[in-house]
């Protein structure tokens, strides 16, 4: 074609190239879609001028440049070295000019002009601008013959109409792919309505989630069997204890200073009562004085063994065998005790059972042989099953301050694999309910408190 270009006149020449802008032009119109178009402009400009090669960029929303087709290839290599500096230089251009230029290194940025001396070349820059002065991308063409000003006249009418043609079909498949979506959304989004609709029927259990811990059965309640001070426990916290262990002591040292008194005491009307024995057996006169006498020893001997009697209690003996529960042994060395004041707990770890603090805003219907599940804070994943056994009838505030049922439960699955004092969350299943229901039920009740309806 070369050769035949060369063969004819100048005005020849001139109708040719005006022939094959004007069949481009109309191949651009006729573009099925902007693929189509693309391809079209970076393979077939090639029968109006010569070049080597041309890269098509399109201006994204965000205003950086996207490679949308390469002359002579299917799909463009995005990762190849080249595209990479081509895309650089696109969002250089895509800022600065709007009119078909020749472009040259040395006005080119330092970060692109490495890249300028390694694919060394011709680069004409031919902006895709819309009528409206949106600029849509750029079409670059590098050869290596300088260009001249006849071609960038040729190429400014030609990209004109490209850019026409590139903006009508991109608004139209931007439309249709809304138009589908849209059409799309709104069938699930009323399938969606339907389907949440229906679900609301649903019957579902009424479930309650609730603070739980592990308490034993039937625990033994160890109190201080005198007034004084914890001198020391014989025990660790979670021990094992047999029965008549000692557990813990008071301090014996008032008890044994009253106990010395009250010897002394007994001694003395002691004393005085012999002595009025003897004296009566020389004056009749005496013998009432033998009588309060002998009253007032036998009060200093119940004393004495009332101190005795207490001085042998100072020390604690385990009632039966279980395990003992308490906290520290540091919080009660040395803290004063009264009468009855509980110290500790026996249990029997065989006998272990579970607490629930179910609070009163959220209890349901809590029926003796309710099943719950046990989900434990050291290990969630345990099978842990339950039954309800005992409700409280009221309310009553909990350490945390919140009012709550204190509900008692029976292991029926997974005994072994609990022990007394962990902690978890129970879950309660009441009765059957819909799904509506189980999901408004608070709000209602809030909405209920607060408005009165």
């Amino acid at each position: 074609m070369a050769s035949q270009s060369a063969s004819l006149s100048p005005h020849q020449r001139q109708l040719l190239g005006f022939s094959t802008l004007l069949q481009l032009q109309n191949q651009a119109r006729q573009a099925k879609n902007s693929a189509e178009l693309a391809f079209l402009m970076v393979n077939e400009t090639v029968s109006l001028l010569r070049y080597r090669q041309a890269v098509l960029c399109r201006k994204k929303a965000s205003g950086g440049p996207v490679v949308e087709a390469v002359s002579g290839v299917d799909r463009p290599n995005r990762d190849a070295p080249y595209i990479i500096w081509v895309k650089q230089l696109f969002k250089h251009l895509l800022k600065k000019e709007k009119q078909v230029k020749a472009v040259t290194g040395e006005e080119l940025p330092k970060a692109l002009q490495k890249g300028w001396q390694e694919w060394r070349t011709n680069g004409l820059w031919c902006p895709l601008v819309a009528a409206d002065g949106e600029m849509l991308g750029g079409l670059w063409l590098v050869r290596d013959t300088p260009w001249q000003e006849g071609e960038k006249k040729l190429l400014a009418q030609l990209t004109g109409v490209y850019a026409h043609a590139w903006q009508a079909l991109l608004h139209r498949s931007t439309w249709r792919r809304h138009r589908r979506k849209k059409g799309l959304g709104r069938l699930a989004r009323f399938l969606l309505l339907c389907g949440a609709a229906a679900s609301l029927a649903l019957p579902v259990p009424l479930t309650v989630l609730a603070p739980a811990q592990m308490v034993p059965v039937e625990p033994m309640i160890v109190t201080s069997p005198l007034k004084g001070v914890v001198k020391k426990f014989h025990l660790t916290p979670y021990q094992e204890v047999a029965a008549g262990q000692p557990l813990f002591s008071l301090d014996e040292t008032e008890l044994r200073n009253r106990n010395e008194v009250a010897d002394k005491a007994l001694a003395v009307a002691t004393a005085e009562y012999q002595r009025a024995r003897q004296k009566s057996l020389i004056d009749k006169d005496t013998s009432l004085d033998i009588t309060i006498l002998k009253a007032r020893v036998a009060q200093k001997e119940a004393e004495r063994s009332a101190v005795a009697d207490e001085l042998g209690r100072v020390t604690v003996l385990a009632a039966r065998p279980g395990i003992a529960l308490f906290s520290d042994v540091n919080d009660w060395q040395g803290k004063p005790v009264v009468v009855g004041e509980k110290v500790l707990t026996l249990a029997d770890p065989g006998q272990t059972e579970v607490e629930i603090q179910v609070p009163m805003d959220n209890a349901v219907n809590l029926e003796q042989g309710a099943q719950v599940r046990i989900f434990l804070n050291t290990d969630p994943s345990l099978k842990i099953r339950a039954l309800i056994r005992q409700t409280s009838y009221e309310a009553v505030a909990g350490s945390d301050g919140i009012l709550a049922y204190r509900v008692k439960a029976t292991l029926v699955e997974g005994r072994d694999q609990v022990r007394i004092g962990q902690h978890g969350t129970a879950k309660i299943y009441g009765r059957q309910t819909r799904l509506f229901y189980y999901l408004f039920r608070r709000p209602w009740a809030a909405a209920r408190k607060t408005l009165g309806l």
